[in-house]
């Protein structure tokens, strides 16, 4: 029987902060029990506790330093669990020949081997009150992310709500499955000066996104080959969930999903190969996402510069369609693999037309999707050609957000939790 570390949480300033008590100084715990202290409503089970205390509430909570592999919140009714995963994909570089061999920017890593990519932990927020659960949802984030903190409150009010897990699954190379230098600000700045800022055109290069734009500037079929990776270990984890091959979930458990921005465009390449197959009974709530990839701009200081950005929309708007008529090694790849056709369809607004409309129209109501009027990376108005008026809606919010940041937290605090409250709701909703 495992020991309960105990943490208690108090006010300081009208913040969130952590006062840790270890029952035992030589203590290895794997649960980690948690008690709110800092403000009346989280010890009141029957008032919802609003966005932005969530988001204070549930980020110091992956912050803290142990080895716990459970956090119970019996005040916010749920509990934050970590599961291990390992990927089985077997990489291009195997499958294509030598003088295709992947170029990097960061030559001691070879991307083939990086351990975090191929055994990573996943966390999972669950409500409280059930062991074994009936049903899932799979929530997928944006390009160029490192952390959990935005989506945590989202997880948390669908949690609640819908009373069912919530898996925050990481693409390939995002999130935790990156080497640590990657996301290492003293490092990647130090890069910054000797790479992407002697390139003048590059005014959005920051070291957010150095290593992502490096990667794809090198070498944009990585942008194909994570994205496989990641629907990979997306059908072996909805595999394990609906064999009753996973701790939480009983057999034949229902999935669905909830994707944001990169993450609705791999989803949508998913449902497009799967809909009506492996995943006949998933619905899909799109935020933020909905688009063609011709249509979006990842220019931004926290996804990619404008080099990069150029190189991919190159590599995929005009080059690879010469690749496959030529037979080339990465066109065969792409066309060999099952979501192949559904990648080219999303990627041009005119690939397989008539194919990507009927698939859509197929799914119907099982697909959702919500666009911001100020969205720059992923304008709302192209989402209509993918998707059916009846699918689809554009929302504003009063107060300045953008694609990377819709809830910000400096902006005012009644306004922003309004908004999320209006998002999350409607995903609740479609997903009920």
């Amino acid at each position: 029987m495992h020991r309960i570390l105990m943490v208690r949480f108090s006010p300081q300033h009208n913040a969130v902060y952590p006062i840790i008590a270890v029952s035992s100084p030589k203590a290895r715990s794997k649960t980690l029990k948690v008690e709110y202290m800092c403000r009346q409503y989280f010890l009141c089970r029957k008032k919802q506790v609003n966005y932005t205390d969530s988001y204070k509430a549930l980020t110091n909570i992956l912050k803290l330093k142990t080895e716990a592999r459970e956090f119970c919140l019996p005040h916010l009714q749920v509990s934050i669990s970590l599961f291990n995963f390992a990927s089985d994909y077997s990489s291009l570089n195997m499958q294509l020949n030598q003088e295709s061999k992947f170029i990097t920017p960061f030559p001691h890593i070879d991307e083939d081997q990086v351990p975090e990519n191929m055994n990573f932990d996943y966390p999972v927020i669950q409500p409280t009150g059930s062991q074994y659960f009936d049903r899932a949802i799979i929530l997928l984030h944006g390009l160029n992310e490192r952390s959990w903190n935005k989506y945590l409150p989202w997880a948390y009010r669908l949690a609640i709500r819908l009373q069912r897990p919530i898996i925050l699954f990481p693409i390939s190379f995002h999130m935790n499955r990156s080497p640590s230098e990657w996301s290492n600000p003293r490092l990647m700045s130090a890069l910054l000066g000797n790479t992407r800022l002697k390139n003048h055109r590059n005014h959005s290069a920051t070291f957010a996104n150095l290593a992502l734009s490096l990667r794809l500037t090198h070498k944009p079929e990585r942008f194909f080959t994570s994205g496989s990776q990641s629907l990979k270990d997306i059908l072996k984890l909805t595999d394990l969930l609906k064999t009753g091959n996973h701790p939480l979930f009983n057999k034949g458990c229902k999935i669905d999903f909830f994707a944001y921005s990169i993450g609705a465009f791999l989803s949508q390449i998913m449902m497009l190969t799967y809909g009506d197959n492996t995943l006949k009974d998933s619905k899909l709530f799109l935020f933020c996402g909905g688009a063609p990839f011709n249509r979006m701009n990842g220019v931004s200081k926290l996804i990619m510069d404008e080099e990069a950005f150029i190189r991919l929309k190159f590599y995929y708007l005009k080059k690879i369609e010469r690749e496959i008529k030529n037979r080339g090694p990465m066109a065969e790849y792409i066309c060999t693999q099952p979501w192949g056709q559904a990648f080219r369809a999303m990627i041009g607004s005119s690939n397989f037309f008539q194919w990507r409309e009927d698939s859509f129209k197929r799914l119907g109501s099982r697909i959702y999707a919500i666009g911001m009027v100020k969205d720059k990376v992923i304008p709302a108005s192209y989402m209509s050609e993918l998707l059916a008026p009846e699918q689809m809606e554009i929302i504003d919010f009063p107060y300045y957000y953008t694609h990377e940041n819709p809830f910000p937290l400096q902006a005012n605090p009644k306004l922003v939790n309004e908004a999320f409250d209006t998002i999350i709701g409607k995903a609740i909703s479609f997903l009920a």
